[in-house]
């Protein structure tokens, strides 16, 4: 996920459709057409977005009222993308980086949370954090900290 500019073709599409993407990135220039043909195609239809949706979007600072559940997701996608790579550059990760995963949970009506040490194996493009001999395991930098020791 990126958050580059619509595409000429998008701009193109959007033109034609009459639908209004100034000032959208390219996923959510996406969405957007995606709302308006989808119908034509087999596709469902737009749907306004969830309150699940608008909850969370909330939580992390936007607002998806008046968005369709496609465009609440690209939003959220795109939101949660910069927080991930602002987390990276701030806890400047790399690989064999030791780091703590801390996970936050609820147990029997308190919350609680467990932390794990772990050697940073590789990052994806999405920000996704990978451990060595963790067997698959990994986090979202925004659930890490560099350990201290």
């Amino acid at each position: 996920m990126t958050t580059r500019p619509p595409s000429q073709d998008q701009q193109s599409l959007a033109h034609l459709l009459d639908v209004e993407i100034g000032g959208d990135t390219f996923d959510v220039a996406a969405a957007r057409v995606m709302d308006a043909v989808a119908p034509a195609i087999g596709y469902e239809p737009a749907e306004q977005s969830s309150e699940r949706q608008r909850e969370f979007a909330k939580s992390i600072g936007l607002n998806v009222i008046a968005d369709s559940k496609r465009v609440a997701s690209a939003k959220i996608g795109e939101a949660l993308f910069a927080k991930n790579q602002d987390a990276i550059a701030t806890l400047n990760l790399k690989p064999r980086d030791s780091v703590v995963r801390v996970e936050h949970f609820e147990h029997e009506g308190e919350m609680r949370s467990v932390e794990q040490e772990f050697i940073v194996s590789s990052i994806q493009r999405n920000g996704r954090v990978f451990f060595k001999g963790g067997n698959g395991q990994g986090a979202w930098p925004t659930q890490l900290r560099k350990h201290a020791g």
